[in-house]
């Protein structure tokens, strides 16, 4: 039934866009309304990469620290006893 829904949708958008008469103004118009949305989408897009560049540098920032100190303490914890008290 669903499937049937979807189908026949995709059919009646065919139709619409494909018409003989009017197809070549609908299709004018909806890639007008997507070139006018492209510049909101880049700026979305680039805002949403930012964050991410941001936040991966912060995790990386802080997986470097505890790093040095897992280095730090396993190196103290192992540093060989030369028997001077």
């Amino acid at each position: 039934m669903k499937k049937s829904l979807v189908l026949m949708g995709i059919g009646a958008s065919l139709m619409y866009f494909l018409d003989p008469e009017m197809g070549e103004v609908r299709r004018g118009m909806l890639r007008d309304k997507f070139e006018g949305l492209m510049p909101e989408t880049k700026d979305a897009l680039a805002s949403k990469a930012d964050e991410v560049v941001a936040k991966v540098s912060e995790i990386t920032e802080k997986a470097d620290h505890k790093a040095a100190e897992t280095i730090q303490t396993l190196g103290s914890e192992t540093a060989p006893d030369t028997g001077h008290s």
